[in-house]
């Protein structure tokens, strides 16, 4: 009796399942759909748009004054924003110059890696490969192998005078020469020099820098400058064409 009251059960949910297969088959014996989602699980409102990529920085023309420098052989790279810790500083296009390659193919050292616009980078590095390096060779009969520089962008007015305007070292125009190292491990400073062939060469370069810059002022022109041999771009008067060489 046991058997024969377990056995209706059975039969009937066995009855139950078959015909719920045979209703989940539609006309042409797809696989049945699923049941339409809930609609406290549906969503309201069109989908969400996907988050716009960030935008891409336009380097424009401090883009291709890189290319450019560094096509000349020059070691460079794009710095940050530098720091404005005054009204009126700031750099177009700032770089971080490391070394530039001469024309006989050596590398010059900038151990100080000044920061600099990158159009200012460009005519140091003419200048160096042009000019310092190849007469340092003939004259001083040695490789310059490093020049120490200063770190080039400095936010600051000029002599660091109150009231003054601002350096052309706040707009990173300028860099100051301290000193020169040769490969026969001679370090000659711009303040001071050692024999007459130094002397004659640190006159050639000064000379030569009132051809490539705007400003050149070094030991004689002013106590700021007793030390260091200052180069600059920043344009002078209402035409532009006015230099200090001093």
């Amino acid at each position: 009796m046991k058997g024969a009251s377990l056995s209706g059960p059975l039969v009937a949910l066995a009855t139950l399942a078959l015909t719920s297969a045979a209703t989940c088959e539609t006309a042409n014996g797809e696989p049945p759909l699923p049941p339409p989602r809930p609609p406290e699980f549906t969503p309201s409102g069109p989908p969400a748009a996907p988050e716009p990529a960030p935008p891409v920085p336009n380097q424009g023309a401090g883009s291709a004054c890189l290319t450019k420098l560094s096509a000349g052989g020059a070691r460079a790279e794009v710095a940050p924003e530098p720091a404005t810790a005054a009204e009126g500083c700031g750099i177009d296009a700032p770089v971080r110059l490391s070394s530039i390659v001469t024309l006989s193919g050596d590398a010059v050292s900038l151990p100080d890696r000044p920061v600099l616009d990158c159009q200012f980078a460009a005519v140091l590095a003419d200048y160096l490969r042009l000019v310092v390096a190849p007469l340092g060779e003939a004259m001083l009969r040695a490789k310059v192998v490093s020049i120490e520089t200063g770190p080039g962008y400095e936010c600051r007015t000029q002599d660091r005078m109150a009231g003054a305007k601002i350096s052309a070292h706040g707009h990173g125009l300028a860099v100051d020469f301290v000193a020169i190292t040769f490969a026969d491990k001679r370090r000659i400073l711009v303040e001071r020099q050692t024999g007459a062939d130094e002397q004659s060469y640190f006159r050639a370069i000064r000379t030569a820098a009132c051809g490539w810059f705007t400003t050149v002022l070094g030991p004689g022109a002013d106590a700021f400058h007793a030390d260091n041999m200052h180069l600059d771009v920043e344009q002078h008067g209402a035409s532009g064409s006015y230099r200090i060489c001093e």
